[in-house]
């Protein structure tokens, strides 16, 4: 059986040549942006794992939820997965950009499913907040960029 070791947001995320996750700002669990509406695009990473002798062919999807609970972007991940010699358990890890249109302000949700709809779960999903950041004095005279986003990562 495929098992979830991780889902999470990140500030940025990419993988090295051996396969080892470098990452920053974790967990990032909320971003301003400065308009609506937007394509966003956010670090994805993602650890499985399962016992040996079985999940040869595994498939999952990763599904954005907008406030509504509305699928608005996926990835799907299907790979050949041998197991490995002498070890009990095998591990894989992703790291990739998800897509997604924000039409407006809310707690979105991304999570691991069985399906590209975003049905069935195999975890629970995770909460990303997105909001508006309020005007600046630069965007009164013209001088701020228009869809720039910031990032927030928890204190702790």
């Amino acid at each position: 059986m495929l098992n979830i070791a991780a889902l999470f947001v990140a500030g940025t995320a990419a993988l090295d040549d051996s396969g080892a996750i470098y990452a920053t700002r974790i967990p990032t669990t909320w971003f301003q942006i400065e308009k609506i509406p937007l394509m966003a695009r956010i670090p994805i990473v993602l650890v499985v794992h399962a016992r040996a002798g079985g999940d040869y062919d595994p498939e999952l999807h990763v599904v954005c939820k907008d406030p509504a609970g509305v699928p608005c972007g996926s990835l799907q991940a299907s790979w050949y997965w041998p197991d490995e010699e002498d070890r009990p358990s095998k591990y894989r890890c992703f790291t990739q950009d998800l897509a997604f249109p924000v039409e407006t302000e809310g707690e979105y949700t991304i999570g691991a499913y069985y399906d590209a709809e975003g049905r069935i779960e195999m975890a629970t999903p995770i909460p990303i907040s997105i909001a508006l950041a309020a005007p600046s004095p630069a965007a009164e005279t013209g001088d701020a960029v228009a869809g720039e986003a910031t990032d927030g990562e928890d204190e702790n």
